[in-house]
């Protein structure tokens, strides 16, 4: 295969927003690795479930962009017209980094996200659920992303982090934008107002630390542990990654909803929960495709020669339905064995706040259920809308009626 412009596949339309896996299965039928065109660039979508986990545990893969623009960038740029501009601010968390960098930031926060502490968050996650469910309207429709996954992941992160109350309306609202804004403008807009709410937070701390993680990360910084774009673009970081339960709740909403017997299974047995949030992770991967890698060598991939320098996006939604890692992988069955799925990524820059996540959607989906035994969807499968973009699959609504 070569490295041509004009043989970049189109990817992104409508009918890709609504369902992906047709086409990421007929990518990973055709070739191991294909160039398509995303934000300008040029990248290559890797399909396929051992070739993913193999790169994603290989430390020769390179997420800073940043550092080695001038190798990256002028090579694989098609069209600077698309290209959105972040603040540089925004790029420097440890996410964009590689090596002793990554170790250093990823320190700094790692103990707020180990299993026993987090399990001191349950009770007040369960009353925030049970607080949202008490306010929804029944027998009419209300969408279940805005009046409930979105809220709940917002309020438990907020008082994690330390999130003034008066503060928490307009962050999650430039999150989606810098994920899934259908416009440059939009993204570019919604990164300079969440640089500057960074800002605001930093300040905050500075003047009135409290017990949270912001304040850990300030006074990580004061200490010399973080530079000062690198503590805003944690900052951020922590209030885009803190907001994705909401993605795996409105999912979870979806497909249980769409396969009753699935979850006639699971009211029957209330202990498939954790196993059911497994599989809601690996059939609807919130993650189509990781952020852009590259390597400073040629890949090989079956026949397919990626040369050095290209970058790599790694399809976990399309690995998650790999046929020959999952048996039968578009069917959903909450008690199948998904063991290494890829919902959480793999290898070193794998998911912080896995914990936190598994743990919200498993209280989100419980609660709802729980009250709400005769809840159904409002509308059908075409009127659901999903949030644009190449990276999320993330529902924009979800209209239900519950009673």
């Amino acid at each position: 295969m070569t490295v041509l412009d004009q043989d970049l596949v189109p990817l992104l339309s409508r009918s890709f927003m609504r369902d992906p896996y047709p086409k990421l299965a007929a990518l990973r039928k055709s070739h191991a690795a294909v160039p398509v065109e995303n934000g300008g660039f040029r990248m290559w979508v890797i399909t396929r479930y051992e070739d993913a986990r193999t790169l994603l545990a290989d430390s020769t893969l390179h997420r800073d962009l940043v550092k080695h623009r001038h190798e990256v960038v002028g090579r694989n740029l098609v069209d600077g017209e698309r290209k959105p501009k972040l603040p540089r601010e925004l790029r420097r968390s440890m996410l964009d980094q590689d090596g002793a960098d990554h170790r250093r930031m990823r320190s700094v926060v790692a103990r707020y996200f180990t299993p026993s502490r987090l399990a001191t968050h349950r009770p007040r996650i369960e009353q925030v659920a049970e607080e949202l469910l008490d306010r929804l309207p029944v027998r009419e429709p209300v969408d279940i992303i805005d009046a409930y996954a979105r809220p709940l992941s917002a309020t438990c992160l907020s008082e994690m982090l330390g999130v003034p109350e008066g503060s928490r309306s307009e962050f999650p609202v430039w999150e989606t934008a810098i994920l899934t804004a259908p416009t440059k403008a939009e993204v570019e807009d919604a990164g300079r107002r969440m640089r500057s709410f960074a800002e605001e937070m930093i300040a905050l701390k500075r003047s009135e630390p409290k017990d949270d993680l912001f304040t850990t990360v300030v006074e990580a910084s004061s200490d010399g542990a973080l530079n000062n774009a690198e503590l805003i673009s944690m900052i951020t970081l922590l209030l885009i990654a803190g907001l994705e339960p909401a993605s795996a709740i409105g999912s979870g909403v979806r497909v249980l909803l769409g396969h009753p017997d699935e979850l006639d299974r699971l009211r029957a047995d209330p202990k498939l929960i954790s196993a059911c949030v497994e599989e809601v992770l690996r059939f609807e991967t919130p993650f189509r495709m990781l952020t852009p890698r590259y390597l400073d060598h040629p890949l090989e991939l079956n026949g397919v020669t990626v040369p050095a320098g290209e970058l790599l996006l790694i399809s976990t939604g399309a690995a998650n339905r790999d046929p020959a890692q999952f048996t039968d992988p578009d069917r959903f069955d909450i008690t199948r064995d998904t063991t290494k799925h890829l919902g959480f990524s793999h290898g070193r820059h794998r998911c912080l706040g896995a914990e936190l996540g598994r743990l919200e959607t498993a209280v989100g989906l419980s609660a709802l259920f729980a009250r709400f035994p005769e809840i159904q969807l409002a509308g059908t499968d075409d009127e659901i809308r999903w949030r644009p973009g190449m990276f999320m699959r993330r529902l924009d609504s979800l209209p239900v009626v519950v009673g």
